[in-house]
């Protein structure tokens, strides 16, 4: 195993078991004599399972736990269990071994803690629980010793000690769905149905008794235990069942290599064998033909990248994915190599099979599920038949990854010299860039970069992983005033830093070399392999052979938009100083998105825990990412640890929850969770993209507002603002039919992958279910109703809220709307309609207005040590258009009062469910008429019969008029949308913009207008406002330059919609949905955005349209309006108040000023170019 001449140790010295024992004479292999003295000399497993295998088991996960510490050691003595008395003893490797058991590789914290803060679980921010585990495999606490000061805790993220994760069992719920509310009466026994249950309305309560009794425990604590996210971490071995996944536990998890990866850049040298964790060993004793095995039986320091990915796998948009150029596959494009031709419905046996090797519920019903299949994913044969993308050859977790390739805005594939590839070059693959990471390009491996310390800890705990790193990039790059000092400066580097000009790569090497003024990295991987490293200095020294006029002009620009002609003698006037902005934040070609994540637990799944006593329970959480895409790019502040610094952000585990209980009723479904702080549980957080490159890297107008003010829809989504592209709408959309009431029309499968009936995504992945819509002429024809007088819609959470004209605002239960047990899915008391009152009476309410479709609780108690921002007051209520009244301002106007504003509907408390009016807001009749209302930031824009009316909602008790804008400008509003500084509004002439970017005094931008004869509504999705054009049909404008909006098409289906009210879209898999209320026609369902319609260009942030109608619902009314869906790309709303919770303790999106620092200078407009300007 060692190398190094120095060591002199024998294989029991560190495997343990009998040495003195050999067979008699040469005994041949497996004959009796053999097979006896390896018996006496081996050290025998307890479980059976293990006997006679020299190859990691596959899956072993706590299996291993019960196994003696002796086996353990016999089978890896570089596991942690025995490590301290194998690696750790006297004169071997001490420091590194006790360091690696408090490290983020052993015990993980930051995703428990993660996932437990942003899921409403645990309420400190700082992790509180990892795994770790003694010597006879039980849980173990861990601590940081000495005890980290306060200031140790708050500004280098050390943890002062971590638990092992609580019992789900003793856990209480942190979102207390209408479930988990108390009332429910005494359970009956298994298989004693209760008689005296009401039929058609089960008690569906989770407890009769108190929260934590019964099932009235927290979902979140329960899936940590069962369902393989980054499990198992260093503890364990690797599940050793897929290219990806071979590896071994503890110290031998890195040092040891096993072939899981194809790929010579992946995995350097060892790419030469294969994938498939074959032994390439001389022993004759090991099989050649048996995965699980490593390379070979030898200790190195020269680790592969591919050895990384192993562990650093999860989510699939982590940092060693990006660094490849990879990111999780969307599960529909390319998707007819993906799925069986004939549909596959798998038994329950079989979902527990594909379950056992993958967490993912759409692999059930995919070819991927497949073991033999999943071997050829990713080989050159299998990837010549694909058209959009390519697979890489690694599958941990039997997960599917794709390449990502440089494309521009509109989806155009691009070259190396940023030019258009025609989507039918046969060598398109070859030609496109393969956004992979520079670093990576030129040869650089995970440990070329992290060095022992990253990889080994230092002996502290940590919950953060950036807080574990001590590299920075000016270590090893330097600054624009001096070259690399080659002293590391990271968060978690020792006092002075680290010497990296004193490290050796394993030849005896200097890994860092000066010569000529230049400096050189030597390989850790291969002897004779090294690169330049570029200077910060010399790409703004004119003359250097690496200087650049972009490089010069972005870092000597002041804030003032001059370019300095000389460095200045600090950094406190430039506009892009280190100090205030990571390197990153501009050196990164791509970003992966992942948003939404369905986790939908089933009971009647008996599957063990993975970590701790591996113990049987009956639910299982299957975990379904929802919209995986690289197309777009956000900017957030970055934590304490990190310095609060600009950096990339992204959506990251942005969870929604389903459950179904043992009679399979689906007790919620799809339903959002809040965090802790009380932000949205759609989570967003800061990190390093790992996707630097030198001409693919970001541009000015990626940030700035482009003197063509061609990026409005960008600059959206770059402040975290949304796009309203991105939505999830459901399985259900909620659809206003006037005097019949709303119904929730069901349009999509049930199953993983989530399919919009009539898709291309329903055609390839539920072929039969396909075929079946089509012969019923793709009729939507399930849906559940309420009657009433419904005019306006919106549904959040589990309540919907309803503007019923005379009958005021109606908020109506929606949580059993997917439970089969429910006869009435939609009630308005469903508890007793004295104890309720879910509706306050208005004179004539035209129109509804939730300040968000995310979940937040403004109200919930703050912890000052979690470092969060208040959430603004305007989101504790709900917002009403009145035709008579004005506004009314739905909610509790008593701050101090147990559930102020409208807390009632997140209080889990069903005794207090009642409904108030706070304000009645109409001053002068200003405000008579309204019709319309929509929340931007802390301003309600309310359109009445004759204008817009901006209404200032900071303080919402006490609201005021900032602005009117009538005729000349307006005639007649009906709709209104808002996007950055834009508002879109539809009256009688057709589509008017207006200047918002004071969103106080609204400006009408003069010969913006696209004639349309019946607009009635509008909806902006990033560069396309989708008109709602009544007998029109729906018109698609292209408002790419806001104040230059042209029509693109307008879509009728031939004539179909001919009565379009309203449209709202959402996105599924790789495909987006325009969900039309066409009026006396019902609810129709358009297909606009597809792999199959348009495979050149839909990966792009705003591809043209491609519309084509797939289903149609004949509802009982007239359909008038259609609920939003949930705004997954939205984080932050247009006044800098945050919505949705950040990961990294103290990071958060930017404030309102932060944001207009990128295109207000002294309260004016600027804008800028690509192109550099004149040298100064």
């Amino acid at each position: 195993m060692h190398s190094a001449k120095t060591v002199h140790l024998g294989c029991t010295d560190c495997h343990g078991g009998d040495a003195s024992i050999s067979a008699v004479g040469r005994a041949a292999r497996n004959s009796p004599e053999y097979n006896s003295a390896k018996e006496k000399a081996h050290v025998r497993p307890r479980d059976p399972s293990f006997k006679d295998r020299s190859a990691f088991p596959e899956r072993d996960y706590t299996k291993w736990l019960a196994e003696s510490a002796e086996y353990i050691k016999f089978v890896n003595p570089g596991d942690l269990r025995v490590a301290p008395e194998t690696c750790g003893v006297s004169g071997c490797h001490v420091a590194e071994t006790r360091a690696v058991s408090t490290s983020m590789m052993t015990h993980a914290g930051m995703l428990w803690g993660a996932a437990l803060y942003n899921n409403g679980s645990y309420p400190v921010k700082n992790t509180r629980f990892g795994e770790r585990y003694d010597r006879g495999g039980k849980p173990q606490s861990i601590k940081t010793f000495p005890r980290p000061t306060p200031e140790e805790i708050r500004t280098k993220g050390v943890i002062p000690e971590l638990d092992p994760l609580f019992r789900w069992e003793t856990s209480q719920p942190g979102n207390v769905l209408r479930v988990f509310e108390r009332g429910g009466r005494k359970k009956a026994e298994i298989g004693n149905p209760n008689r005296e249950e009401d039929p058609g309305k089960p008690d569906d309560k989770l407890s009769d008794r108190g929260l934590g009794t019964g099932l009235r425990t927290d979902p979140v604590f329960l899936g940590l235990q069962k369902t393989r996210l980054l499990d198992p971490v260093m503890s364990l071995p690797g599940t050793n069942d897929h290219p990806g996944d071979y590896r071994a536990s503890g110290c031998s998890a890195c040092h040891l290599i096993y072939a899981n990866d194809r790929d010579p850049t992946h995995s350097g040298v060892y790419a030469q064998f294969g994938h498939s964790g074959f032994s390439a060993s001389s022993d004759p004793t090991m099989p050649k033909n048996e995965s699980g095995h490593p390379v070979k039986h030898a200790f190195t320091r020269s680790i592969p990248s591919s050895q990384c990915m192993v562990c650093h796998i999860h989510p699939g948009t982590n940092m060693v994915t990006t660094y490849f150029g990879l990111t999780w596959w969307d599960n529909e494009s390319d998707g007819d190599k993906m799925y069986p031709k004939e549909q596959h419905n798998p038994t329950e046996e079989q979902r527990y099979q594909s379950f056992e090797r993958n967490p993912e519920g759409a692999a059930v019903r995919g070819l991927w599920s497949d073991e033999q299949f999943l071997e050829k994913v990713g080989s050159p044969e299998f990837n010549k038949q694909l058209t959009t993308t390519q697979f890489a050859d690694f599958h941990s977790h039997g997960w599917v990854f794709r390449a990502v390739f440089n494309h521009d805005r509109k989806g155009n594939w691009l070259d190396k010299d940023g030019q258009p590839i025609a989507f039918d070059d046969p060598d398109r693959f070859s030609k496109a860039v393969h956004l992979a990471d520079i670093h990576l390009e030129k040869g650089m491996q995970c440990n070329d970069c992290h060095f022992a310390q990253d990889n080994h800890g230092n002996g502290k705990i940590y919950g953060e992983p950036r807080a574990a790193v001590e590299i920075d990039c000016l270590d090893c790059h330097g600054s624009i005033r001096k070259k690399a000092a080659l002293i590391t400066s990271g968060p978690a580097a020792p006092e002075g830093g680290r010497h990296l000009d004193l490290l050796r790569t394993p030849w005896g090497l200097r890994r860092f070399e000066w010569r000529s003024n230049k400096l050189f990295q030597r390989s850790m991987s291969e002897e004779n392999k090294e690169w330049e490293i570029v200077q910060t200095i010399d790409t703004v020294t004119p003359g250097n052979v690496h200087f650049s006029e972009k490089s010069l002009r972005a870092k000597l620009m002041n804030q003032d938009g001059v370019v300095s002609s000389q460095l200045p003698s600090d950094d406190a006037s430039l506009a892009h100083a280190n100090s205030s902005m990571t390197c990153y934040a501009c050196h990164t070609s791509w970003t992966p998105t992942c948003f939404g994540c369905h986790l939908q637990m089933t009971a009647n799944a008996r599957k063990p825990m993975l970590h701790n006593e591996g113990l049987l329970t009956k639910n299982y959480t299957s975990y379904n990412f929802q919209v995986l895409r690289d197309d777009i790019y956000m900017l957030g502040v970055d934590g304490t640890v990190t310095g609060h610094r600009i950096a990339p952000a992204r959506s990251s585990c942005a969870v929604l929850v389903s459950s179904q209980n043992a009679n399979r009723d689906w007790l919620y479904y799809t339903q959002q969770t809040i965090s802790a702080p009380g932000f949205s549980g759609q989570a967003f957080s800061t990190f390093v993209p790992h996707t630097v490159r030198a001409q693919e890297t970001k541009q000015c107008s990626d940030c700035h507002i482009s003197a063509e003010n061609d990026n409005n829809a960008w600059m959206a989504q770059l402040l975290l603002e949304g796009t309203n592209f991105m939505n999830f709408m459901g399985r259900y959309v909620y659809v206003a039919t006037g005097k019949r009431g709303f119904e929730a029309i069901a349009v999509a499968e049930h199953d993983e992958p989530e399919a919009i009936y009539g898709s291309d995504l329903q055609r390839i992945a539920y072929p039969d279910n396909y075929k079946n819509f089509l012969n019923h002429h793709r009729e939507l024809n399930a849906a559940a109703e309420h009657p009433g007088n419904v005019l306006d819609i919106q549904a959040r959470g589990e309540y919907l809220y309803a503007a019923n004209g005379p009958g005021g605002l109606r908020v109506y239960d929606i949580a059993n709307i997917d439970n089969k047990g429910f006869s009435e899915k939609v009630t308005t008391a469903p508890v007793s309609p004295m104890g309720q009152k879910f509706y306050v009476p208005t004179k004539n309410a035209i129109a509804v207005a939730s300040p968000t479709t995310l979940g937040v609780d403004p109200l919930r108690q703050q912890m000052p040590e979690n470092e969060e921002q208040p959430i603004h007051l305007l989101y504790g209520f709900l917002y009403v258009a009145d035709k008579e009244e004005g506004l009314v301002i739905i909610g509790d106007p008593h701050l101090k009062s147990k559930s102020p504003g409208v807390r009632t509907l997140l209080d889990g408390n069903p005794a207090n469910n009642f409904l108030g009016r706070a304000v009645t807001f109409n001053p002068g009749g200003a405000l008579t008429g309204a019709r319309r209302i929509t929340i931007a930031g802390t301003f309600a824009y309310i359109l009445t019969d004759k204008a817009l009316v901006a209404v200032d909602l900071d303080n919402p008790l006490a609201p005021r008029i900032t602005a009117t804008v009538g005729s000349p400008a307006l005639h007649d509003p009906r709709g209104i949308a808002v996007q950055f500084r834009y508002a879109f509004v539809v009256d009688h002439d057709g589509l008017k913009v207006l200047d918002v970017t004071d969103l106080a005094r609204p400006k009408p931008v003069s010969g913006a207008l696209v004639p349309l004869e019946d607009a009635r509504n509008v909806y902006v999705a990033r560069t396309y406002a989708y008109v709602s054009a009544g007998k029109q049909g729906l018109a698609i404008v292209d408002v790419e330059r806001p104040e230059a909006p042209k029509l693109d098409q307008i879509f009728t289906a031939e004539g179909q919609l001919n009565d379009v009210n309203d449209v709202k879209i959402g996105m599924v898999a790789a495909s987006a949905f325009a969900f039309v209320a066409d009026g006396k026609n019902g609810l129709r369902v358009l297909q606009i955005l597809s792999p199959w319609d348009d495979p050149a260009h839909f990966s792009g942030f705003s591809p043209r349209p491609t519309p084509k109608l797939i289903a149609t619902a004949h509802t009982r009314g007239p359909a008038l309006a259609i609920s939003k869906g949930i705004d997954r790309d939205r984080a932050v709303d247009e006044s800098g108040n945050q919505l949705a919770v950040f990961g990294r303790r103290g990071a958060r999106p930017l404030n309102r000023a932060e944001s207009q620092s990128l295109y207000l200078r002294g309260g004016q407009l600027y804008s800028v170019e690509d192109s550099p300007a004149t040298r100064p």
